[in-house]
């Protein structure tokens, strides 16, 4: 049953979102510049220690909680691989360390249109060899994503499986997988998606990859097979348009034999995670996270 919080956010939210019917499209800046309001969503954390480090060429936010274990987070960013930064989502990945008593890394990749696919996958994989370089072991790094991050993390884990590395394993949150947007959760969660709808995802899709083809399984990994990846932890709101993205992943890699957790949360918004601190699902599901990363790694 949602919090009463959660259906506060949700009125909130709605309120928004009605004052920009009608407004013009926007533009990549503009949306860049309003997706670092997510940064403000949680709330913030004093028992984080948070500095900037180099990944394999690229910036990263680096977390450090207290009494810190070995295990690795590498989280992929969300903001449809067109927006979104470490700072828009480092009270995320702040809650996360703390939580999980692991160093979280909050990759700063490259975005579209300037940079499309695979560009922000080849700075995953390189961020990921930066760390095995530093003496991380691969058994004890997980893979994170949230909305388009979520394809970047479960493109490089199928990568990585497919080359003989087995890491700890993955974490989805809210993710956009599929970037065909053909998925019946586009329209029956279409009023209810506070957030994200498809006519707005179609630019950003065409973003990301510009030749149009969607149905390449890098693009859309959770078109890929997906046997032999380590296990996977899937979150989504019941009522978001993504909600399918997340359940096609969590069956086809049911299906193909990998461990999956798959939690679904009722009225929460997109990426609910991002208000830590001040979302009681957005606590419970970090804490979920934490204590299943704990038995997995």
């Amino acid at each position: 049953m949602a919090s009463e919080l959660a259906k506060k956010l949700d009125a909130d939210l709605r309120a928004w979102t009605a004052g920009m019917v009608g407004a013009a499209a926007p533009s990549v800046e503009s949306l860049r510049e309003g997706a670092e309001g997510m940064g403000t969503f949680g709330a913030e954390r004093d028992d984080v220690v948070v500095d900037e480090v180099d990944m394999g060429g690229r910036r990263a936010l680096r977390h450090v909680p207290q009494d810190v274990g070995a295990g690795v987070i590498l989280h992929l960013h969300g903001g449809g691989l067109t927006m979104g930064s470490p700072e828009s989502h480092t009270r995320l990945a702040a809650h996360l360390a703390a939580r999980s008593k692991m160093t979280v890394y909050n990759l700063d990749f490259r975005l579209a249109p300037e940079h499309p696919f695979p560009a922000a996958i080849d700075d995953t994989a390189a961020a990921f060899g930066w760390l095995v370089a530093q003496g991380a072991s691969p058994g004890r790094i997980f893979l994170s994503g949230d909305s388009g991050g979520a394809a970047l993390a479960l493109s490089t884990l199928i990568d990585l499986t497919r080359a003989g590395t087995r890491v700890a394993g993955g974490i989805f949150m809210s993710p956009w997988a599929d970037f065909r947007l053909v998925s019946g959760s586009f329209e029956s969660n279409d009023e209810s998606d506070v957030m994200c709808s498809r006519p707005m995802m179609l630019p950003l899709r065409q973003n990301y990859c510009p030749s149009g083809d969607f149905e390449n399984v890098r693009v859309s990994p959770a078109l890929a097979g997906l046997a032999g990846l380590p296990p996977l932890m899937i979150q989504a709101s019941a009522v978001e348009v993504l909600l399918d993205d997340a359940k096609l992943i969590a069956q086809r890699a049911g299906e193909a034999g990998v461990d999956v957790t798959y939690e679904e949360y009722d009225i929460v918004p997109h990426v609910f995670q991002l208000f830590a601190g001040n979302l009681p699902e957005a606590d419970e599901a970090l804490q979920s996270v934490a204590d299943w990363a704990s038995k997995v790694a």
